[in-house]
């Protein structure tokens, strides 16, 4: 087997061309991105159906015939930011033997000797999120692609038809491509070493068009997402009263920190969180200064560069406002918030067994679910950014759309307690919480967006939940209940209507609403909801308003994926703070699903 590395464009071979893809990532940049727009979308389509290989270890045969390359052999490489040389290896020999499988099939006769195939490859993992050397990256392609030759051979008739008998590792600037060639030569790996097999390496480099000198780093991570995981410990014998331990994991960075315990005084930072979240007045410095008590010193740097990052948290981490968080004080020029120098999102680093639902129906129709300012009687405030916030929500997903349905929006919508109801039968009664409860069980939505009241009770967190009445509530446990399970859910429970009622804030957790929003948002994760949006704290009504119709327009009309919509929001709603306080818990390459051709739009 032939083995050469090439300096050049991906389009410059006529053998099918490997690259790796990890779960939940969106197509964007990279190789990956980059052939997946060069062969008109055959990549997003299967992903966008389900057909594409995201699990580790998984790898399937895209074919693109009459187009240069003329196919692509996509690897899975499971979670993003946890990519290893063993998996890629794994993945490239089931990517190539489902090639080398197809092409034995479509031979009509036996030819007198097999038939020679080619195979070419992206060095895979080698980008920085992924962080695997490249010398180890060439390693796991060589070892794959041979462990495939080997397996062939365990077929009388697959080995009578074909043989894999090139290998070419395709790199498109100068100074990696030098570096493929001296780790090819100094290769010694198990498969390599194969009695069945024997390796030709090439010692000097092929060139072909489309080759650049130099490394700009952002073709390697634009679009890309790493992983900083971010557990509460179990407490240690020796673990003082008062304080907390928190695992940090920075998951996808090449000089990668497994596992780091930093300490907290947590009675320190619950009280700076209880009083951000609850005070009228802006706090330029909390910030930073939340980033200093939170993480541990030997993390900071790799969070200056600005990546897109999404923070894997547990039930306890997940109640701190990482959103917020600054990496340099306000004196500083330039912009320092992490949420806003790149893309964030959350994840919970695991579904419970209890509580979770394993089997998910999704719904099929275009219905969606909108509940705006509910009345409460004298319990609450009235909510007239909720309104407002409502009404511009209904009016984006009633907007038509070029081939794409319009979505059947269903609503309920408050003025001063006078009810306006859209797709739903007219309420009775001052305090229709029962329409509600029938509104939300009565279709299959896609969609539910509700701006209400939020309430948390922190000695029974199972009792909050969002005020439907003056005195009932639309709990985790209600909502968890829908039988067939929304793919995105929108929950705006901290309207600034709340700061004018101290009354209301003291009785009702105020201090506690990025509880709630961590709390509601888990349950909907845990029965397969796909996206789930909670605003942790009171925000302001135009910037509210701002991010819900950005975010609905750039998913929508502007078929971004989901970390990409998130950061658009985000970045109109940065008159206030209020770009800071949605936890969005997703995977990035998230996207709606077209209601005409049952694609993700």
């Amino acid at each position: 087997m032939v083995v050469q590395v090439v300096h050049g464009s991906l389009d410059q071979t006529s053998f099918p061309v490997a690259v790796g893809h990890a779960s939940g990532m969106p197509l964007r940049g990279g190789a990956e991105g980059w052939l997946d727009a060069h062969l008109h979308g055959r990549l997003s389509d299967r992903l966008l159906v389900g057909a594409y290989p995201e699990q580790e270890g998984a790898g399937s045969y895209i074919a693109a015939p009459g187009m240069s390359p003329p196919g692509v052999l996509v690897l899975g490489l499971g979670q993003g930011g946890e990519v290893t040389a063993e998996k890629v290896a794994r993945a490239m020999t089931a990517a190539t033997l489902d090639w080398a499988v197809t092409q034995a099939d479509a031979l009509t006769d036996t030819p007198l000797e097999p038939l020679e195939l080619g195979v070419a490859s992206a060095l895979i993992g080698t980008n920085p999120l992924d962080g695997i050397p490249l010398e180890e990256s060439v390693a796991a392609l060589v070892d794959g692609v041979v462990a495939a030759e080997v397996l062939l051979g365990n077929s009388q008739r697959l080995r009578s038809l074909v043989r894999i008998a090139r290998l070419e590792l395709i790199e498109r600037y100068l100074d990696r491509a030098q570096a493929a060639v001296r780790s090819l030569q100094r290769l010694s790996t198990g498969a390599a070493a194969s009695s069945v097999v024997q390796l030709k390496p090439m010692k000097h480099l092929t060139r072909r068009e489309g080759g650049q000198r130099g490394l700009p780093l952002g073709v390697y991570t634009s679009g890309a997402w790493w992983r900083l995981e971010i557990r509460a410990a179990e407490p240690e014998e020796d673990t003082p009263e008062g304080y907390r331990d928190l695992e940090v994991t920075s998951l996808g960075r090449r000089a990668r920190a497994d596992r780091l315990v930093h300490r907290v005084e947590s009675a320190t930072v619950d009280e700076l969180v209880a009083t951000a979240i609850t005070s009228k007045e802006r706090d330029e410095q909390l910030g930073n200064t939340l980033f200093e008590l939170l993480l541990p010193g030997g993390l900071k740097p790799t969070l200056l560069s600005g990546d897109n990052v999404q923070i894997v948290v547990d039930p306890q981490t997940a109640a701190y406002p990482w959103e917020a968080l600054s990496v340099e004080p306000p004196s500083t020029p330039g912009q320092h918030h992490l949420a806003l120098r790149g893309g964030m999102l959350r994840q919970y680093a695991e579904r419970d067994a209890l509580g979770a639902r394993f089997t998910v129906r999704r719904p099929t129709g275009s219905d969606v679910l909108v509940i705006a300012n509910p009345p409460t009687g004298d319990t609450a405030p009235d909510l007239p950014g909720a309104l407002k916030e409502g009404r511009a929500v209904v009016d984006v997903l009633r907007r038509s759309r070029p081939d794409h349905p319009d979505y059947q929006v269903h609503a309920l919508l408050w003025e001063e307690g006078e009810a306006e109801t859209i797709g739903l039968p007219a309420l009775a009664g001052n305090y229709p919480f029962r329409g509600i409860l029938n509104a939300l069980y009565g279709y299959e939505y896609r969609i539910v967006h509700i701006a209400a009241h939020g309430s948390y009770n922190a000695e029974k967190p199972a009792r909050s939940g969002i005020l439907i009445g003056p005195d009932q509530y639309l709990t985790a446990t209600t909502i968890s209940e829908m039988p067939v399970v929304p793919e995105f859910v929108f929950l705006n429970c901290c309207h600034s209507g709340r700061v004018a009622s101290a009354g209301w804030d003291a009785q009702n957790g105020a201090g506690h609403s990025h509880q709630l929003a961590a709390s509601i948002a888990r349950a909907l994760l845990m029965i397969g909801v796909r996206a789930v949006v909670a605003a942790g704290w009171a925000v302001d009504d135009d910037d509210a308003t701002a991010f819900a119709t950005k975010l609905y327009s750039s998913l929508l009309d502007d078929g971004q994926a989901f970390g990409e919509a998130v950061t658009c929001a985000r970045q109109a709603a940065t008159r206030t703070n209020t770009w800071a306080a949605y936890q969005c818990y997703g995977d990035p390459g998230f996207r709606f699903r077209s209601l005409s051709t049952g694609n993700y739009t």
